[in-house]
């Protein structure tokens, strides 16, 4: 949201620099993202006006104003659809400088064969804002050659604010208003709404019907009689162009104006253009047919509220009016619309038409339904002043049922022990009162909660607004008080840091993606249909952006992460994500949630010799990295079998088990499916069950380094090539004995040396004792009882065997 700092200090006096006013906004919970210098440097702009305007001789879409701008009369250039004969708007002389659009001085240009001799400008060539559909119409009373910052004041400064959506009370400058007011202690001042009623009564003007009270509560309408149509003084166009809008006329821009200043939305409708001048609140019928004000013709259902007139819808309730009744040039008798809707019907219906307007945008959060006489007054007040007419006596206000903020009880000795203060109860009673609330003083506060913060329905939340308003920034930091119990992280939460800090180590970065999916991502990794990752939870209100199911497994937002980083020019990765899975399991209601981590490998690798250059990753890295996490979480019996997934290349994946139960997989995503996601390189994948993992570690046992020498031998054994190499070590393991301190493969050899059919795998084994330095007697022989299992139980033969100071 974006608020002129001009305009805010019309209703709260700000002795605050800019720094501190966006500081202490910031810190109440109202971030103020950046701040902007509107109109700043702007130079030889006057007021011009437009004497003739003809066609471009060389372009349909162009025209040639013949433009008047008190000294001379020029002709330039135009394509704005709002250009006319007799309007006023800023004109750019040739040398004006205007910083929004170039840091030079303004030339003269040959466009389409025509010579422009300067320009008539939109709101964005002033700095105002973004818009730039139309150029700005000056009122007609604005004197021809006169400065422009005479007219239309261009210097302001203007706060972006972050609201988040339970604040929907501060999407307006009053709302921000009342939170400098309670944050600085300075009175804040309401706009001014008392009227000169000296039209007839308007129960003889119109009527309303509320035929669905649950979807609107309370409809207030007055009426001005008489109006004239007329471009919005300059004061107004500026501060609607500082937020973001179009100024459009005297009559439409005092509904955006009152928008912006008290967070009400209005609508005006043409009183003569109502059928029996008859307002009717109502659901639409199925397939009722609307042309919006966007010109386009929409079919509603039962589910749409609308307003209507006798006959037909001439509007969708809190989101946009009909183009027939719309506010046009010749519009002279006005109807103020201020109602309040359920937020849940126009969220929906909203999102069903695909239509969002700043109305929906406020109505969809809550809009205070105690407000709607106040801005129906403003309006009409605003709408007298500058278009003429009388203002009819009284006010509709169908409001069947009073809607009343609720009462909620403050304990300030809670507050304090929750906050870790000690705040005064008549400073927490001054905060309250400042933010609107009713207080009622005791040992217990009993606070009346205004109804423009439906926010507010428990003590703790008024602790939250108590914590803010004081200033969070002076509340010092202490230590929670505790039951007597030493605090510190679970068991399961410092295995779960280990795993994260295992993968870290070996260089991988940890990504945390959507707990969402697509279901044709499933598709894409050509998942059968009665695979259980099919059981998918679908969402009501999906985000389309993220998927429209909870997820049944990490491996294709893990992909698509890897795809986003490749664009961007990152394409060595090594990712983990420690997330969860949802599988939807028979008639449960709620999905079995499986700890799930994945990991991925794409590009190259450097290893952690420091001589070894970069080389491209595979899938033995990847099998290190699990085997790693295995070690350090003190895992035993992590297994890897011949098998996997059909989104795997085959031949080139694995299955993980534990204690005979599959875990998870690891392999090379197939290029089919990798291509899918974007991915034209190898790129190695891994998803493993964690809880299965973090269940089984164990707790780290140090032994002490040996006194005595172990030691070295190397054996090759040559094997069947259907023979695993993890049967090779089981078996020299299970008869190495008690002496054996260590195994590990470093070699495979296949070839003509060996025969066909046959691989030779080396091994490093370490033999010592605790006891004293072994003799090579003893070495001797526990390597005999190794050879004897080989060739006994693997029908292996043995290459031959080399001892560390002892020639093979």
């Amino acid at each position: 949201m974006r608020v002129s700092l001009e305009w805010l200090k019309e209703y709260v006096d700000i002795e605050m620099t800019l720094e501190e006013l966006a500081l202490a906004l910031s810190m109440a919970g109202l971030e103020v993202e950046r701040t902007l210098t509107l109109g700043g440097g702007v130079s030889g702009v006057v007021v011009g006006e437009v004497k003739e305007v003809k066609p471009h001789p060389g372009a349909d879409s162009l025209m040639l104003a013949v433009v008047d701008d008190g000294e001379e009369v020029t002709e330039v250039v135009c394509g704005a659809p709002n250009l006319r004969a007799g309007m006023k708007s800023p004109f750019a002389r040739v040398g004006a400088l205007l910083p929004a659009v170039t840091d030079k001085p303004l030339k003269k240009a040959r466009i389409r064969g025509v010579e422009s001799s300067g320009m008539l400008l939109a709101p964005d060539e002033l700095g105002l804002s973004d818009d730039h559909t139309a150029i700005i119409e000056l009122p007609p009373e604005a004197q021809v050659g006169v400065d422009v910052h005479e007219v239309l004041p261009l210097e302001d400064i203007v706060l972006e604010l972050e609201i988040t959506p339970n604040r929907p009370d501060c999407m307006c400058v009053v709302g921000i208003a009342r939170e400098v007011s309670a944050i600085s202690g300075a009175p804040l001042k309401l706009p001014p709404v008392d009227l000169d009623e000296s039209g007839p009564d308007i129960d003889g003007l119109a009527r309303v019907i509320l035929e669905d009270p649950e979807g609107c509560p309370r409809y207030t309408a007055r009426a001005v009689l008489g109006v004239k149509a007329a471009p919005s003084p300059a004061w107004m166009q500026r501060r609607l162009t500082a937020a973001g809008m179009r100024p459009i006329s005297n009559i439409v821009d005092v509904t955006n104006y009152v928008l912006l200043e008290l967070g009400q939305p209005l609508h005006a409708f043409d009183l003569d253009n109502l059928s029996k001048n008859t307002i009717v609140v109502r659901r639409a019928t199925p397939g009722e047919p609307l042309t919006t004000l966007d010109d386009m013709e929409r079919q509603l259902d039962e589910n749409a509220l609308v307003i209507a007139d006798a006959d037909e819808p001439v509007a969708i309730a809190g989101i946009i009016g009909g183009e027939d009744s719309e506010v046009t040039d010749r519009s002279v008798n006005i109807l103020i619309e201020s109602a309040h809707f359920d937020p849940t019907s126009i969220l929906l219906t909203s999102r069903r038409l695909d239509v969002r307007t700043e109305a929906s945008a406020r109505f969809e959060r809550g809009v205070d339904p105690g407000g709607t006489a106040f801005a129906a007054a403003r309006a009409a007040r605003l709408m007298n002043e500058l278009a003429g007419g009388q203002v009819a006596r009284g006010v509709i206000d169908a409001y069947p049922r009073e809607i009343v903020g609720p009462t909620v009880p403050l304990r300030p000795d809670r507050a304090n022990l929750l906050l870790g203060t000690d705040v005064p109860r008549e400073t927490m009673a001054g905060i309250l009162k400042a933010l609107g609330a009713e207080v009622e003083e005791g040992e217990t506060l009993s606070v009346t909660v205004p109804t423009y913060r439906r926010d507010l329905v428990r003590e703790i939340d008024l602790v939250e607004e108590v914590a803010r308003i004081y200033g969070y920034d002076r509340i010092e930091g202490t230590v929670p008080r505790g039951g007597g119990f030493d605090a510190g992280l679970t068991l399961r939460q410092l295995r779960e840091a280990a795993l994260r800090k295992e993968l870290v180590a070996q260089g991988a970065s940890q990504v945390i993606t959507y707990s969402f999916m697509r279901p044709d991502d499933l598709d894409l990794m050509e998942i059968a249909a009665d695979d259980r990752r099919r059981n998918m939870i679908t969402l009501m209100n999906p985000l389309v952006e993220t998927g429209d199911a909870m997820r049944t497994t990490l491996a294709p937002g893990m992909l698509r992460v890897a795809a986003g980083n490749i664009n961007r020019g990152n394409k060595d990765l090594s990712l983990f994500e420690l997330g969860r899975a949802f599988i939807a399991d028979g008639d449960e209601k709620l999905p079995r949630e499986v700890e799930t981590v994945a990991m991925l490998l794409y590009g190259d690798i450097v290893p952690p010799e420091w001589s070894q250059g970069p080389r491209p990753s595979d899938l033995f890295d990847l099998k290190g990295m699990l085997e790693n996490v295995a070690a350090a979480l003190g895992v035993r019996g992590l297994e890897f079998e011949t098998g996997g997934e059909p989104f795997l290349a085959p031949g080139r994946a694995s299955r993980l088990t534990l204690g005979g139960e599959v875990i998870g997989y690891l392999g090379q995503v197939h290029p089919r499916v990798a291509t899918g996601f974007g991915l034209e390189e190898d790129v190695f994948i891994a998803e493993v069950e964690a809880d299965p993992l973090l269940d089984s570690a164990l707790a780290r046992v140090f032994s002490p380094v040996g006194r005595f020498p172990n030691v070295k031998v190397d054996i090759a054994v040559i094997v069947d090539e259907a023979v695993q190499a993890r049967s090779i070590e089981d078996v020299i393991r299970k008869s190495g004995g008690a002496l054996l301190m260590y195994v590990r493969l470093f070699d495979l050899y296949r070839g003509p040396q060996i025969g066909e059919g046959k691989k030779s795998l080396a091994y490093a084994l370490e033999f010592g004792s605790a006891e004293g330095t072994l003799t090579d007697d003893e070495a001797h022989a526990e390597m005999d009882k190794i050879i004897a299992a080989l060739v006994g139980e693997l029908g292996a033969s043995i290459r031959g065997r080399e001892r560390e100071g002892e020639p093979t």
